[in-house]
């Protein structure tokens, strides 16, 4: 079978590890090949041959920078795999509404960047409320939501959050409630189709 999946990762809270009785703020990343998704991938029982990883960057996503993104977006453009997932922080995967004031973020996205490419691939970012390595995460179900979405859905980007592959332009991570949500509905997404 060839490798027609690629996996990237970024970071985020989905490869955080949170140092014993420190805060919330110190964390670290794991070495660049110790992401979470490597036991998520064996413990699912994906066969190596499926699928290709590429450590990209591990940062929290309200630090990633303008030219990481298009970083993330050149790697996507320039991969001989159509179907591609990336685990990313869920701040800055795609917009959000700002608590204080209810309106939504005009701050860079990486969904955007990589959609703004028109590349005709199927690109689904996916990320973590909790480190993967917490007993209560839910980075195992939105990564299989993930690989499930880039694996059958037609060519686009997508948010793969909460139960639901979103296309990444119908999406805002609502940081009052911790949810992704629809932004025609505006309200917690009930599981739909791709």
């Amino acid at each position: 079978m060839a490798k027609d999946l690629l996996i990237l990762t970024t970071g985020g809270t989905f490869d955080k590890i949170y140092p014993t009785g420190q805060s919330v703020l110190e964390f670290t990343f794991p070495p660049s090949p110790d992401s979470a998704v490597f036991e998520i991938l064996r413990r699912a029982g994906m066969t190596p041959d499926s699928y290709e990883t590429a450590w990209v960057l591990a940062e929290d996503s309200t630090k990633i920078t303008d030219i990481q993104r298009e970083k993330i977006a050149n790697i996507c453009a320039e991969s001989i795999q159509s179907r591609i997932v990336i685990t990313h922080g869920t701040d800055t995967m795609t917009r959000h509404i700002v608590p204080t004031t209810g309106l939504i973020s005009t701050t860079p996205c990486t969904a955007e960047v990589i959609a703004s490419r028109n590349l005709g691939k199927t690109i689904v970012l996916t990320g973590a409320a909790q480190p993967a390595g917490m007993r209560e995460s839910d980075a195992d179900f939105n990564f299989g939501l993930a690989i499930g979405a880039a694996l059958s859905a037609p060519p686009g980007v997508y948010v793969a959050m909460n139960g639901v592959a979103f296309p990444w332009d119908d999406v805002r991570k609502d940081r009052r409630l911790g949810v992704f949500r629809s932004r025609k509905t505006q309200a917690r997404p009930a599981r739909r189709g791709l």
